[in-house]
């Protein structure tokens, strides 16, 4: 065996036309159509996107509509209006936040738009940041339903930045018992927060459903993102190259669990079997060829250290399993 024990509340600002450069002048929006429903399990997620540049996200992702890549360790458009979610995500969007750090690729027309409450591309909630007029400054915020799909009938549904920037880290959440939507922008070039408000959502909230994800328009692209402060979701790291002594690192996970660290000969959507543990959950590997347990310390840290042979390199990848959870780790690729 390859490795025997591896495993900023304001009212409309100056005009620019069109209000939203990305739908069409005639584009009549629909609120809503019909669908979803509230779920209970209560879950979280991160991805830094830390892997070789691709066509689509990986199997940690559904794509949706159009494609978002991966370039440069960042998830970015590919064409635009497109959505993809993030697998295994599901809870309530009034309860949830999200976060991401983005940034217009400074190319023109472009957005970042976080997802929560997606039932299918018509019924979500759809909240951007967007270079509106094309100078590659992000300069515009939207409040809408559905993929770019317009208003879901909020008092104000766009706010103009203060000051536009090319890259903000921004954050969606809930108050009002889900019949608001707050957006907060730390644009990093005056170094203030905003924060903006779409109201009315609760007129919409029964079509929603339980899933969350991205949107992108142009080549806008986003790193870092987190639902729900990533609880449930761990971070793999790797010192070490193949041919030596490599070590892994799991870190946010349950202190005191045990840890599976679990190579494959490759990323696929494999569903652990009934009779094991975490049985149903699907990893973001192919077959299992192996694995090892650690225990998680009180600080959610998980360490091992194996000596990896060089056929390793670009033929096995590894995953975390938290045991206590049924977490995941990002797929890290040797």
């Amino acid at each position: 065996m390859l490795l025997t024990t591896l495993l900023a509340l304001a009212p409309f600002a100056a005009a620019q036309h069109p209000i939203d450069a990305t739908l069409d002048p005639s584009f009549s929006p629909s609120p809503f159509a019909n669908g979803g429903g509230f779920g209970a399990q209560s879950t979280s997620g991160f991805d830094d996107f830390n892997r070789s540049d691709s066509g689509d996200l990986g199997p940690d992702w559904t794509t949706v509509a159009g494609a978002i890549g991966i370039t440069n360790n960042r998830a970015q458009g590919i064409v635009n209006l497109s959505m993809a979610t993030i697998n295994g995500v599901d809870d309530d969007y009034a309860s949830s936040t999200m976060s991401a750090v983005v940034d217009n690729g400074n190319a023109g027309l472009s957005y970042v738009a976080l997802v929560a409450g997606y039932a299918d591309t018509a019924n979500n909630v759809f909240v951007k940041l967007q270079d509106n007029n094309s100078d590659s400054l992000m300069d515009r915020v939207f409040f809408y339903y559905g993929n770019n799909g317009g208003t879901w009938g909020a008092s104000v549904y766009y706010y103009d930045l203060a000051t536009p920037t090319p890259t903000a880290t921004i954050h969606l959440s809930f108050d009002s018992n889900g019949d608001r939507a707050v957006f907060t922008v730390e644009n990093d070039s005056s170094g203030q927060t905003e924060v903006f408000y779409g109201d009315n959502l609760l007129g919409v909230a029964a079509n929603l459903g339980t899933g969350f994800g991205l949107g992108t328009y142009g080549i806008g692209s986003a790193d870092d993102y987190t639902v729900n402060d990533g609880a449930a979701q761990m971070r793999l790291d790797a010192t070490g190259k193949p041919r030596t002594s490599m070590t892994f690192t799991a870190t946010g996970a349950t202190p005191g669990s045990g840890i599976a660290m679990i190579y494959a000969f490759g990323m696929g959507s494999y569903i652990i079997p009934n009779g094991l543990p975490c049985a149903g959950t699907m990893l973001g590997l192919a077959r299992p060829e192996g694995w090892v347990i650690v225990t998680a310390d009180a600080s959610g840290t998980a360490s091992h250290t194996q000596l990896v042979p060089g056929a390793a390199a670009g033929l096995v990848y590894v995953q975390a399993l938290d045991l206590a959870t049924c977490g995941l780790s990002q797929v890290l690729a040797l």
